[in-house]
């Protein structure tokens, strides 16, 4: 919500941005005008955040539901500590292929070959729990 200085504040701004002259018998009621307007805007605007807000928290909730409720973590545990660790940066942490290869110090050819290697091995982890509908 906005308070009053931040009104104050952003009328001002509006009317000493305007090119055009205004009488002073006129300036207050243009003042008067333009404060309600603002204070209009800002209050629509932000009833506006509060719903995307709430839209987001939903959406959030749900996505971590399923991030609990899904097999990969525990299956990618299963891989060995390089693999695990891989596809954990990779897909979990965006890390990218160079920067993979900074961290475990080795080409980048070999990082996108390990990748392709550890992919393959959860797929077949995935099969063989017997979560086809997580491939593709």
């Amino acid at each position: 919500m906005i308070d009053a200085e931040d009104a104050v504040q952003d009328t001002l701004v509006k009317i000493l941005c305007l090119d055009i002259f205004i009488e002073p018998d006129k300036l207050r009621a243009f003042m008067y005008r333009t404060s309600i307007r603002t204070y209009i805007n800002s209050y629509n605007r932000s009833k506006h955040y509060q719903k995307i807000i709430k839209n987001l928290e939903k959406e959030l909730e749900t996505a971590a539901f399923l991030v609990e409720s899904s097999p990969l973590p525990k299956i990618i545990e299963q891989l060995s500590p390089y693999y695990n660790r891989l596809l954990t940066a990779y897909y979990y942490e965006n890390s990218s292929t160079k920067q993979l290869a900074e961290y475990f110090e080795c080409s980048l050819s070999k990082i996108k070959i390990d990748l392709y290697r550890a992919r393959k091995k959860l797929k077949k982890q995935l099969e063989k729990a017997g979560y086809d509908q997580w491939l593709l």
